[in-house]
């Protein structure tokens, strides 16, 4: 019998590029997207199977936990999530709420469904996707922040809980190269007409231009970082925490040796803080 892995947030990105390389390495997957439809242009095989799966509502995670049950799932791997951007001053507490909805408490609600039946199989993994900016804050970024640092907050107390039944994997990625126009789209919503007149309208001309260059210099592949976490889904040993891309593990070096104040300006400076 081949193994199982469920990954959220299959339409773009890393959980995309994951659904592929799983399968060649002999594994079935379980594909989900809140619009299953995204997802129906992936080959067809009894190694995979397409499923709705929304993390913010708990009768979609009920319903994928029933559609899995017959399988032997020794993987999951909580990738679905999203950036809300935006200076704090300027941030609606509906877009903070969504933001924790999607990436934390969604996280954590499919971690819960899914656990019993990870608990079935030997050497099973569940594997939180975080973010460099899980253990370092950039300016402009404070919800996507936020919701990572609670993010390897709960995969760090869920380790001490069940990671003798159930290895928990903490995934730290850098920048991965995505579509910028259209994802900043995405996440500003009607932002730039809030920072209009304020101290914010420059300071967000010059955070397109840093991230853009970011993007374009410094971000991975999705594929690059998808076969890192395929590693660590078919080691016997998989790590406790995998930090994926040289930006993710030269800031995290260099936040951890700079005095503070030395920090805090670069990063100033960088956005037009300063």
């Amino acid at each position: 019998m081949r193994n199982w892995v469920l990954i959220t947030g299959c339409s773009t990105g890393i959980g995309r590029a994951l659904v592929p390389l799983c399968r060649e390495a002999g594994w079935g997957v379980v594909a989900t997207a809140r619009d299953p439809a995204a997802l129906a242009d992936l080959p067809p095989g009894e190694d995979l199977r397409i499923l709705a799966l929304d993390v913010t509502d708990a009768a979609s995670i009920a319903s994928a936990a029933v559609a899995c049950a017959d399988l032997p799932l020794k993987a999951l791997v909580n990738n679905a999530g999203y950036g809300q951007v935006g200076p704090l001053e300027l941030i609606r507490p509906e877009e903070l709420r969504a933001q924790f909805e999607t990436n934390v408490i969604g996280l954590q609600m499919v971690t819960n469904a899914f656990l019993p039946l990870l608990r079935r199989e030997a050497g099973a993994r569940v594997l939180q996707v975080a973010s460099m900016l899980g253990r370092l804050s950039i300016p402009l970024a404070g919800p996507y922040n936020a919701s990572k640092h609670a993010v390897v907050a709960l995969a760090e107390s869920l380790r001490l809980e069940v990671g003798r039944e159930v290895a928990v994997v903490l995934v730290e990625p850098g920048a991965i190269r995505t579509e910028f126009r259209e994802t900043l789209a995405r996440a500003w919503g009607d932002l730039p007409a809030r920072a209009l007149g304020t101290r914010y309208e420059r300071v967000l001309k010059k955070y397109l231009a840093v991230r853009k260059d970011q993007s374009e210099r410094h971000a991975m592949e999705a594929e690059a970082c998808a076969r890192r976490i395929l590693g660590a889904i078919l080691t016997e040993r998989p790590p406790r925490r995998l930090v994926i891309g040289k930006d993710a593990f030269l800031a995290g070096k260099l936040k951890a040796i700079l005095p503070p104040a030395w920090w805090e300006a670069i990063l100033r400076r960088a956005y037009g803080l300063d």
